[in-house]
């Protein structure tokens, strides 16, 4: 996996991934950034919900389960002495379907958070993270 991070003014960069797609970086004023993308550590976060999202979506697909609509809320803290590293990360998932199974939600963000999400795996070893998830049925 490859990646190329490429200056375009003060401390907004253009990323670009191996597979052609990019994202603009940036930072806040006070460090010469214009807000024009976001910040390298909120990428981490939307990685860590992404990742685990593939992973419960997939489990969800294979155990049958009918979902309509689904959702991740991520909430982090850091600490306050660089590296501000993630303590606490709290991820939330809003699940929406037919018939949706409490077990299979259950465990398909249990194996997600265990053994298939490669971000979590990574952070954990400097954040605690708790997982809960809320399942809307709909008709």
């Amino acid at each position: 996996m490859k990646a190329r991070i490429k200056l375009v003014e003060n401390v907004c960069l253009l990323s670009e991934s191996e597979s052609g797609h990019g994202i603009v970086i940036d930072g806040a004023p006070d460090i010469g950034g214009r807000n024009l993308g976001v910040r390298p550590m909120e990428m981490v976060l939307m990685g860590l919900g992404g990742c685990t999202a593939m992973d419960v979506l997939s489990i969800l697909k294979k155990q049958r389960q009918n979902i309509t609509d689904f959702a991740i809320e991520i909430e982090a803290q850091r600490r306050e002495d660089p590296p501000k590293v993630f303590t606490d990360i709290q991820i939330r998932y809003i699940i929406t379907g037919r018939d949706l199974k409490e077990t299979h939600v259950k465990r398909a963000i249990e194996l997600s958070a265990e053994k298939y999400c490669s971000v979590s795996a990574m952070l954990e070893k400097t954040a605690k993270i708790t997982h809960d998830y809320s399942i809307v049925n709909s008709e």
